[in-house]
């Protein structure tokens, strides 16, 4: 599952996509604090008395945003990088925890192929004692008949599974950005995990500190709050300067020209409007991140019951359930293979023991699901 892993992250285009936007927000942030480009004005002034003179007025203009508006300028847009690189780690983990979650169906679909092959096995000794049997006069036809059908029945089986075992490899190449006919290896084993028993409490103390949507939201709200401070010092003037050479046009010597302004924020709705839209746009910020966390929470505490009853569940099945349904069945294999019992009771008791062990991959493919989902949701692994 590693290797998998590690291919993801290099060649998803969703996970590069995330990273440029990570990149984006940063080359935004950079210029965030800086200022307007600067105006270059000219201005022609005729005065037809002789006495007064006529010339031309060029002046390059700069605009300098006061109170502290630059800095807030940047301090939103550090915020919103920020958030896009916790959108950027959110979404590698999710992909991380879809191909847990593949990786985990796949090896216990090649499990299941592995066991239905047992499974073919016994049912060729079940055929072959009950041909001798039968060859010994002490057995029917119809039992041969029946442990040829239970064979065939396996074979079915481990076809259908093959069938799913192609799909999930198709899955898992293409969250890796392969070909879904690329060959991929069997499955060797399931990550080790450890085996401690997690505590809700702790698991949420991780998800505030290191959720990436959390820390995304986070970002969020401190872009949002100093989007609101910047509306409202939309109503303080900023500084315009400007000065330029006077050109006169009596062929005196060259003078000079300064001009220093102020814009004038008149009460015609576009200033109230943005306080309000900031207002809005915190306050929805603030509403999602309290439903993520409400959200967290949930997950947590779902994935953590369904964690501890899976485990409960193959302690019980592994140490008590599979061994008795495997120790029946051969007894009453070896019985039947000796000429006593029935048939029956023999394939009764392969079926308990197949579906015992179909019963243990899945309580193994449970856990793997929950904590993937839980490592997703703490931020990282457990």
């Amino acid at each position: 599952m590693e290797g998998l892993l590690a291919a993801a992250r290099q060649l998803s285009p969703s996970l590069r996509a995330a990273a440029l936007d990570t990149a984006a927000a940063q080359a935004k942030a950079e210029g965030a604090d800086a200022l307007d480009d600067p105006m270059f004005n000219a201005g022609y002034q005729y005065y037809r008395n002789p006495t007064v003179f006529s010339g031309v007025a060029v002046t390059v203009t700069q605009s300098f945003p006061l109170w502290g508006k630059r800095g807030l300028r940047r301090q939103a847009a550090l915020a919103d990088m920020a958030a896009a690189r916790g959108r950027e780690q959110s979404a590698r983990d999710e992909s991380d925890e879809r191909i847990k979650d593949a990786f985990a169906q796949y090896y216990a679909i090649s499990r299941q192929i592995a066991v239905s092959r047992n499974i073919v096995g016994v049912a060729l000794r079940m055929n072959a004692a009950a041909n001798a049997r039968y060859g010994q006069g002490g057995g029917s036809q119809a039992d041969a008949i029946q442990a040829l059908s239970e064979e065939t029945t396996a074979k079915i089986e481990i076809s259908r599974l093959q069938g799913e075992r192609d799909a999930i490899r198709a899955r898992i190449n293409t969250l890796i950005a392969r070909p879904a006919d690329a060959p991929l290896a069997e499955p060797s084993r399931l990550p080790s995990r450890n085996t401690t028993e997690p505590v809700l409490g702790a698991l949420l103390e991780r998800a505030r500190n290191a959720n990436p949507i959390l820390s995304a939201g986070d970002a969020e709200i401190e872009a949002a709050r100093a989007r609101q401070t910047l509306a409202d010092k939309a109503w303080y003037p900023d500084l315009t300067i400007g000065a330029g050479p006077l050109i006169q046009t009596n062929h005196q010597p060259v003078g000079a020209a300064a001009t220093i302004g102020f814009n004038i924020p008149v009460p015609w709705g576009r200033e109230a409007s943005q306080q309000r839209e900031a207002a809005a746009q915190l306050s929805a910020t603030q509403q999602r991140y309290d439903a993520t966390w409400l959200t967290i929470q949930g997950t947590l505490a779902e994935s953590l019951a369904r964690l501890k009853a899976a485990r409960n569940t193959e302690a019980l099945l592994r140490n008590q359930s599979l061994p008795q349904a495997r120790a029946a069945m051969q007894s009453l294999l070896a019985s039947y293979s000796q000429g006593k019992g029935d048939l029956a009771s023999s394939i009764a008791a392969e079926h308990r023991a197949h579906d015992v062990e179909l019963l243990l991959l899945k309580a193994e493919l449970d856990q793997q699901v929950e904590l993937a989902a839980i490592e997703r949701v703490i931020g990282g692994p457990l």
